[in-house]
């Protein structure tokens, strides 16, 4: 308790700051935006789309904004552990994996056991997965952002 007592007093206005500090510097300054959308297929809702928003020009996020489709097309985005997007112009892919069975020709298993295996393959083989092939574009402000359904055809 001496010990205490021998601060100099403004070293207590030093030690409150401190944790001031530390919340301030530690903050990323990014704030995320809630984007909510839809993605329908042949004008059929579908569910298991990876959508991805890539940022327009020089800009470069650490992770990329995505969302996964529920099975009424329904989606909302996230970045990293964060909701929604960071305000920007973006080009958004999709991609849907769906199980195929293994290619013929490969080593198949030994007697007795019946494992099938599966691959993924794109349901749109890579028709939107290309963010420089993609064709939509979105902008995200800053608030809500409900998106107009995306029609794949």
């Amino acid at each position: 308790m001496r010990l205490l007592s021998l601060a100099p007093p403004y070293l207590w206005r030093f030690m409150f700051l401190i944790p001031v500090v530390c919340c301030v510097s530690c903050s990323s300054g990014t704030s995320y935006n809630p984007v909510h959308g839809k993605v329908l297929y042949k004008n059929e809702p579908i569910g298991g789309v990876v959508v991805t928003f890539h940022p327009k020009g020089k800009e470069k996020l650490p992770e990329l904004p995505k969302g996964v489709t529920d099975e009424d097309g329904s989606f909302s985005v996230n970045t990293g552990k964060g909701e929604g997007a960071p305000a920007g112009e973006y080009v958004v892919t999709f991609y849907c994996p769906e199980k195929v069975e293994e290619k013929a020709g490969k080593k198949a298993p030994p007697k007795g056991m019946a494992i099938k295996k599966f691959e993924l393959e794109d349901r749109f083989k890579g028709a939107y997965a290309s963010e420089v092939k993609s064709n939509f574009n979105v902008s995200i402000k800053p608030g809500k952002n409900p998106l107009e359904p995306f029609n794949l055809k």
